[in-house]
């Protein structure tokens, strides 16, 4: 008998992905037309349960940076907390 598993979802990443989305003021529609990604996509990365290919995920940090969604003084520390 074949025994199905299902990945662990990472909730902190999504929700700080939902986050950042809403602070840089983007519907999910919105972000997933800048970067060339259905909406569903979006989703799934705010769910937790899938991840961004690292080029969407730099652009989306990009995005954040141009409009100041970062905590001043600690940029570096949360993009990092993006690439763990």
């Amino acid at each position: 008998m074949k025994r199905f598993s299902y990945r662990e979802r990472d909730y902190s990443f999504g929700q700080a992905m939902l986050t950042l989305r809403t602070t840089i003021g983007l519907t999910q529609a919105g972000l997933a037309d800048l970067l060339g990604v259905s909406r569903r996509a979006v989703g799934e990365w705010e769910a937790g349960s899938s991840y961004p290919k690292a080029h969407h995920l730099q652009h989306v940090i990009t995005l954040a940076m141009q409009q100041q969604a970062f905590a001043a003084g600690r940029e570096e520390e949360e993009i990092r907390a993006f690439w763990k």
